[in-house]
């Protein structure tokens, strides 16, 4: 791929989430991009409507699907039929891209992992584990997907940091460096082991799978060569920011996350996917912020 004569045409689902703004903020002049979600003004679609994502993909007819849009879970009351509602969406997607054979990329999480919560450094090959709904739902998803025989990106990873202009609603990455732009204290737990996600770097590898290996079938995690906790990259973003990093506490507990949730980027190196260093997120967050 590379050489198209005309813009790939992309479906893309969560128009309206962090990455989704993200990716239609760099790539939206590159391809030609229907960005879809229950919030988005251009085209608002429950993706539960199956009737309406239907009439939507066959009137389109994209050359691609970029699947983001899930839900979470963090309603307690509706936790526990995300993992019949997730999947059903994304089967839905992959029955209507079958019809063309259509590649499909899916972000999938670190959450269909687990067993290894003091060492940490999961790779892909490690069997699933999943330790939430959430996570459940993501590893029936990969599943249909891999089971579908279409050309495939699956995605791993978690706590995405990054600047994205057109994303309105709340994240903590983003209300954590709002308050200490504003001179507030923030106590964030300096415990939990993670490895970043920057949505700029996500964004590149989407765009270098379409353009580089649409035709191929590859699970990947995502991220940087550091493992590190939320207290210290803060730290270390505020410093580099310039922002005051004596407002930042190490006192926090998130009480949801696993010791040690790092994940390992052999695979990614090893097939040529866009890579960014730890000082080079830094910067780039410095450079989206100012």
């Amino acid at each position: 791929m590379g050489s198209w004569r005309v813009k790939p045409k992309i479906l893309l689902t969560g128009s309206t989430s962090y990455l989704g703004t993200k990716f239609i903020e760099l790539y939206g002049a590159k391809f030609d991009i229907l960005g879809i979600s229950r919030t988005d003004i251009n085209n608002p679609v429950e993706l539960q409507d199956f009737d309406t994502v239907k009439k939507l993909f066959l009137h389109f007819q994209p050359d691609f699907v970029i699947h983001l849009a899930a839900d979470l879970g963090r309603d307690s009351a509706i936790s526990c039929q995300i993992t019949i509602a997730n999947p059903a969406v994304t089967k839905n997607l992959i029955d209507l891209a079958l019809v063309n054979k259509t590649p499909f990329i899916f972000t999938s999480t670190e959450a269909v992992y687990g067993g290894k919560e003091q060492e940490g450094m999961y790779v892909e090959t490690d069997s699933y584990k999943p330790r939430s709904p959430y996570g459940e739902s993501k590893v029936i998803s990969e599943k249909d997907l891999i089971n579908s025989g279409l050309p495939y990106l699956i995605t791993r990873g978690h706590r995405h940091v990054g600047i994205s202009k057109n994303f309105m609603k709340s994240k903590q990455f983003l209300n954590i460096l709002q308050k200490i732009t504003n001179r507030e204290n923030v106590h964030i737990d300096s415990k939990k082991i993670f490895t970043p996600v920057l949505i700029n770097n996500a964004c590149d590898i989407f765009a270098h799978h379409i353009e580089n290996n649409s035709n191929n079938q590859n699970i990947i995690n995502m991220g940087i060569d550091k493992a590190t906790n939320f207290y210290d990259f803060m730290i270390d973003l505020a410093k580099e920011i310039g922002l005051d990093a004596e407002l930042i506490k190490g006192d926090g507990n998130e009480s949801g996350w696993p010791l040690n949730s790092s994940l390992c980027m052999k695979k990614l190196h090893e097939l040529g996917y866009p890579f960014v260093t730890y000082d080079q997120l830094l910067k780039t967050i410095k450079k989206d912020v100012t």
